[in-house]
């Protein structure tokens, strides 16, 4: 018997956020040193935390681990400078006093409204919606499914895998795709998802298992450690909340201790991959928790430089009002089948690709983007309730239960998961990008496929 129902915890949830969120307006402000930000930060991100794992009922929850990539990506170096006394950040140098607190306070603002919008979803919502598409025939033909979801797996290992193997062997860097390469680029992950939660047999999802993690590996050899980590994340996520329930009450305190090792390697293997691929040399002595644990957040972390490129260049281009988001949407038509041409100026009002060729240029290397960044980028200040927004988004495609879950919805989730996971750290684009091909691309091919009734048991 539950001692709290769920919407009453909700409701004490959303309580406590709305609490500390007015602490937070009330009393952060430029007075504040940037340490000072930091510990407040790290605690209030803490405490949301451990609210949105009390609300989702797990530690593996698709929400625990979204609101932990949105923390790490977005506040990871203030988190370093708050738990390690004799850390230091070069690229900190680059900014103003007054830039780097302008910053902090709304990176830690976001972090807040951010869970506020979680937990106004769970308090509100109705998490017995049915996800689109759920009702079709074809989504409920588990046959069907899986015959074509292994056949376009087996096409991107075909297709695509061999450029991950060859990037990471060969090159130890990324690569160039050609257009049918990039295109299975995109289904890899999706049609291997797919598999997994509409196939019964052992050897098949066996199959799957083998070469979803080879990609992963081989991905994070050529230095994309997003491409190798947020995917393996998932897969976490899918073994704990999305296998049947008589399997999950079989994983056990070995199996998950086996499951804590496996991630404290992957660890170590991020690590050192960042540190090769800037020319750095890692000896055994180097690797001590301390080093471990400063160079992997760091690593993560230097997305909270995004905000403070966009605070001091926003002067240059003013606010966008919007107009980006806009683009990210229109930018997903392919420029060939637009004769206009305004797909192509669109493409420059892109917040990524403001950010590169203002700052990035500069500095020889990719800057990448962040969702708080983006939302500066449109709105200032204001852009904390674009958050609250996502926040609500977030709530109402992850926060169904699993065991009230089908298939299919099944599998938007996780596949919307690996978009949700990777977004704090680029632009809008990129997360539209990512439903297009593993939501409504993705369904477009299952109809096709669903006409030729090819229904046969694998």
């Amino acid at each position: 018997m539950k001692i709290m129902s769920t919407r009453t915890r909700s409701l004490l949830s959303f309580i406590v956020q709305i609490f500390l969120l007015l602490i937070s307006l009330i009393y952060m402000n430029e007075n504040w040193t940037f340490l000072r930000i930091s510990v407040y930060g790290t605690v209030v991100s803490a405490i949301l935390w451990i609210i949105l794992v009390n609300m989702s009922e797990s530690v593996f929850s698709n929400i625990s681990f979204i609101f932990l990539s949105f923390v790490l990506f977005q506040f990871g170096v203030p988190l370093l400078y708050a738990t390690d006394s004799s850390y230091s950040n070069f690229y900190l140098t680059l900014f103003t006093t007054d830039t780097i607190i302008k910053g902090s306070i709304f990176t830690v603002i976001c972090i807040q409204t951010f869970g506020l919008g979680i937990s106004l979803y769970y308090l509100f919502g109705n998490k017995e919606y049915k996800t689109i598409f759920s009702k079709s025939k074809w989504a409920n033909n588990e046959k069907l499914i899986v015959k074509a979801a292994f056949s376009l797996f087996i096409f991107c290992i075909i297709i695509y895998f061999p450029f991950t193997v060859y990037g990471a062997l060969i090159l130890h860097s990324r690569f160039s795709l050609p257009f049918l390469g990039n295109i299975a680029k995109q289904f890899f992950f999706p049609s291997a998802l797919l598999v997994l939660c509409y196939s019964d047999n052992y050897k098949l999802r066996l199959f799957v298992y083998c070469f979803y993690l080879l990609e992963c590996i081989f991905s994070m050899f050529t230095g994309g450690r997003t491409e190798g980590l947020v995917p393996l994340m998932v897969l976490i996520v899918y073994y704990f909340q999305y296998r049947e329930n008589k399997t999950i009450k079989k994983t056990g305190f070995f199996k998950k201790v086996v499951l804590l090792i496996c991630l404290f390697s992957i660890l170590l293997l991020l690590v050192a991959i960042a540190q090769l691929r800037v020319g750095n040399t890692l000896t055994t002595n180097e690797l001590t928790p301390k080093a471990i644990y400063e160079m992997f957040l760091g690593e993560l972390g230097f997305n909270f430089t995004t905000i403070l490129f966009v605070i001091s260049g926003i002067g240059l281009v003013g606010y966008q009002k919007g107009l980006s988001y806009i683009a990210d949407i229109v930018t997903l038509i392919p420029s060939s089948l637009d004769p206009t041409g305004t797909v192509n100026r669109l493409l420059h009002i892109s917040g990524s690709t403001w950010l590169q060729s203002t700052y990035g240029k500069q500095l020889n290397f990719g800057l990448g983007f962040s969702l708080i960044g983006e939302a500066y980028y449109n709105f200032g200040v204001y852009g904390a309730f674009v958050i609250l927004i996502f926040g609500i988004l977030v709530a109402y495609f992850q926060s169904k239960p699993a065991n009230m879950c089908s298939r299919w919805e099944k599998y938007i989730q996780l596949a919307l998961l690996i978009g949700l996971l990777t977004v704090t750290r680029r632009d809008f684009y990129q997360f539209l990008k990512q439903v297009e091909y593993s939501v409504f691309v993705m369904s477009l091919y299952l109809y096709i496929f669903s006409k030729f009734k090819l229904t046969d048991d694998i």
